[in-house]
């Protein structure tokens, strides 16, 4: 492994005063990242690193590159990495000592086995090759293997594992070669915003200035954002790997045995210079490397061990590869690795001033820079990469996430590394951070939450006191959300939507803002509502809002829970100079309550003196009313379930009182609590797209089959972008899909076949309950994209037949939301 000495033709002394991006961090994120910015064509880069290439948590990293990952997105990150560190020496002139050893995932439980299949799925979007072997297969690939308890394995043939120093140094060669710079031996000692909106980066070597920045500090990075107002919580988790003395048998045998992954262990074990390389995830007692950051000089170093805690987990992978249990020990590597709490790394924008970037918090860096840079430099040259960054952009965690969160449930993430997370399962620490009002009165009631940006969120009311069992199969929520949905179907339904991100937009000229940002027409007249898309300049959909016009200088805007920091990013960035509008985040002042159903109309006129008739408040109109006592709350005639109904966004702290008069007059009328489950089924029924899934930056709204939101009469931010997409065949077309399931329903990202051959993937799907029907969207080859065309998804290992629904499955007309 190298940890020093000085490569060739880098660059000590005479470092620039002005850059076009400037790279804070030599590990292999910051490297992977200037390599392929370079690629992209960008020519004027800098890294700066404070002490030798690789010399924080890059150089100790065992170096596995797995493919295995129920997110098509990551698994895109691995894939890349793979295919580039497999040609690397070629592309470089720099060896990487890239071993295609293949890699094997064992399961030991059912639900292990039930999320090999999904994962399956993933690989034949993501296009690697796996299969799903039985325990009598296993030798076949590793005969020193313990195949007791397995009951099967998830053979990846194109995983494998690299020197990380060595892979590091080839990228750092191959972004030197296309004209980048990289200054060894000079600390950041400072970031700063000037006015002309450019960076100044101080080091120990002079400043310089530069149009972006970007924070690859590894283990230092929360100290680095901080210098800017900015935060990037990690944990610096305490990892060790044990290598042991060469074992005959493994020096005799030709070719080298896969990567194998023990849940039951919680282990990683491979060979390594004919020993056998042992990496245990504890699943209690692990800790962060330090009390706060590490120290400026900390280099090349490691963590004193701590051997002892390891023994359970090394004595199960002794079990299971005896061959361990034989060899002397002869190297303890103990080091840093970063964790984020979700355990996807900090790639995009930082929240705030624009240019200022995140690279770091990698658990995976080995696997992960590779991709992640390819990505990240797309976003930062093109303003969008090829594939959705929502899951790596830094904006996904809010002021919520303090450092104490970070780093407990950093911590849980190492610990489960190898734990099966069903869907909706999440971590159980960290939780309670934002509340509604309601959160209390909810909760007694047998509200389920979810946390969603720091929220608690129902998913669903649990009657029997025993909360969910989570599964990739209909669990015990099934009959409780299928109530749920019936009731806002048949009756009315009482939801607390407070996750909503709210803006207040003002100024005298909010209503041109609006009218330039979004691709839809703003309301001319105060009291109407609009469903608009913020595009990015190739005509891709960046952000969903719905816009109600209060008065014809102030809006209110709504937006995903999930992009609060993201859309308020987007909204101030499209500010042009000299236009008088602001954007107030109103986010926590407000709650929300849904209202709808049948009788929707009856419970909320038992409220307040208000018409409610449809001559007086039409379907998309709001209006600032009093219900139960309470003055100004924003009425708003339109909600996402496709029922009579209204959205009430009132103030938070006055939530409670509008909550029990509507569950008082609500009572004769059958209401019911419903929550996100049953939202999710209800908007399948009116194939309603959601952000995120149907709608990201890798769409039009062409593609999306939602031109109807489109006014190309007027300009707007991606216009003519949006006008070449619609005179030109998208390479695929949104369609929803009606599905024969039997006992689970489409998650997103399962492969849609025709004839065999693969033309499409799936983005989400529920169960209709309304209507007795699994329902799916799905993103199709556009030819294809018929009414009644038939299809095969494949699910859960089985493949399901599909067929396009022409309309929405429940009440196509809108008859209903406008009663």
């Amino acid at each position: 492994m190298w940890c020093g000495g000085s490569p060739a033709n880098d660059t000590e002394t005479g470092m620039k005063s002005h850059a076009r991006v400037v790279i804070v961090g030599g590990g292999i994120m910051g490297v992977g990242l200037l390599y392929h910015l370079a690629l992209e064509g960008w020519r004027d880069i800098v890294l700066v690193e404070k002490a030798e290439l690789t010399s924080g948590s890059t150089w100790h990293a065992a170096g596995q590159c797995p493919h295995f990952n129920s997110s098509l997105n990551v698994t895109k990150l691995h894939v890349y990495g793979t295919q580039l560190y497999a040609k690397l020496e070629a592309l470089t002139g720099h060896a990487v000592s890239w071993h295609a050893s293949g890699g094997l995932r064992l399961a030991c439980n059912d639900e292990e086995l039930h999320w090999f299949k999904q994962v399956h799925g993933v690989s034949k979007l993501a296009g690697y090759e796996a299969h799903i072997i039985g325990p009598d297969e296993i030798p076949q690939h590793h005969p020193f293997i313990d195949t007791k308890g397995v009951k099967a394995a998830f053979l990846t043939v194109t995983d494998g594992h690299v020197a990380p120093a060595d892979v590091t140094m080839a990228m750092a060669a191959g972004a030197r070669a296309l004209g980048a710079e990289i200054h060894r031996r000079t600390r950041v000692t400072g970031i700063s915003l000037l006015e002309t909106g450019e960076w100044l980066v101080a080091t120990d070597q002079g400043d310089i200035r530069c149009e972006h920045v970007v924070n690859a500090a590894g283990s230092y990075c929360d100290v680095v954002a901080g210098w800017t107002g900015h935060h990037a919580r990690i944990a610096n988790m305490l990892h060790h790997y044990v290598i042991t003395e060469p074992v005959p048998q493994l020096i005799e045998r030709a070719g080298e045995l896969p990567i194998v992954r023990d849940p039951w262990a919680h282990c990683y074990f491979r060979e390594e210079g004919n020993g056998i390389l042992v990496g245990p995830y504890e699943t209690s007692g692990a800790h962060v490397c330090w009390d706060g950051a590490p120290a400026w000089d900390f280099e090349s170093e490691l963590v004193t061990p701590e051997v002892d805690r390891l023994t359970p987990f090394l004595e199960r992978a002794a079990e299971r590869f005896p061959l361990f249990a034989e060899a002397g020990l002869k190297r303890v590597i103990s080091g840093a690795i970063p964790h984020t709490p979700d355990g996807s790394p900090l790639s995009g924008p930082a929240h705030g001033p624009r240019n200022y970037w995140m690279h770091c918090g990698a658990a995976l860096g080995i696997c992960q820079a590779a991709g992640a840079g390819k990505y990240l430099a797309q976003w930062m040259v093109h303003g969008q990469a090829e594939i959705s960054m929502r899951e790596f952009d830094p904006r996904r965690f809010g002021a919520w996430e303090t450092q104490e969160y970070a780093r407990e449930v950093g911590v849980a993430d190492y610990q489960h590394m190898y734990y099966c997370y069903k869907p909706a399962e999440q971590h159980a620490v960290g939780r309670g951070l934002r509340k509604s009002s309601l959160y209390d009165a909810l909760a007694a009631r047998g509200a389920q939450f979810s946390q969603v940006f720091g929220w608690e969120r129902p998913r669903w009311y649990d009657r029997s006191g025993n909360g969910e069992v989570f599964s990739f199969k209909r669990s015990n929520w099934w009959n409780g959300v299928r109530q749920e949905c019936l009731a806002v179907r048949e009756r009315v339904g009482l939801m607390d939507l407070s996750t909503f991100a709210k803006f207040d937009v003002e100024g005298p000229d909010a209503f041109t803002f609006l009218q330039r940002i979004c691709a839809n027409k703003v309301p001319a007249a105060d009291g109407r509502i609009m469903l608009g898309h913020l595009l990015n300049a190739n005509g891709l959909i960046d952000s969903e809002i719905t816009v109600t016009r209060l008065a014809a200088d102030r809006f209110y805007v709504a937006s995903a829970a999930t992009a609060q920091l993201h859309d308020l990013d987007q909204l101030r960035w499209r500010i042009a100079d000299g236009e008088r509008v602001s954007v107030t985040d109103v986010t926590d002042d407000y709650g929300v309550l849904v209202l709808a159903g049948p009788r929707a109309r009856d419970v909320l006129a038992a409220c307040t003196d208000t018409d409610l008739g449809n001559a007086a408040f039409r379907w998309l109109s709001g209006k600032e009313i009093e219900v139960a006592g309470v003055q100004n709350v924003r009425a708003l005639r339109v909600n996402y379930v496709g029922e009579l109904g209204w959205e009430l966004h009132t103030k938070m702290a006055e939530m409670p009182t509008v909550f029990e008069a509507l569950m008082r007059e609500g009572g004769p009328h059958g209401i019911t609590l419903f929550g996100t489950y049953a939202m999710n089924s209800l908007r399948m029924e009116k194939a309603y797209r959601a952000w995120g899934a149907e709608l990201t930056n890798e769409v039009t709204l062409i593609a999306a089959d939602m031109e109807r939101f489109v006014a190309f009469d007027k300009d707007f931010i991606g216009r003519a972008a949006t006008l070449r997409a619609k005179q030109e065949a998208p390479q695929s077309k949104l369609v929803c899909l009606a599905v024969e399931s039997v006992d689970n329903d489409c998650y997103g990202n399962e492969p849609v076949y025709r004839d065999g051959r693969l033309v499409g993937l799936t983005t989400g799907g529920a169960y209709g309950h309304a209507v007795g029907q699994s329902l799916a969207f799905a993103y199709v080859e556009p030819d294809l994209a018929q009414a009644d065309e038939c299809f095969e998804i494949l699910m859960m290992g089985r493949r399901c037949a599909a067929r396009i629904l022409p309309r929405p499955a429940w009440d196509p007309e809108n008859l209903r939301l406008k009663a």
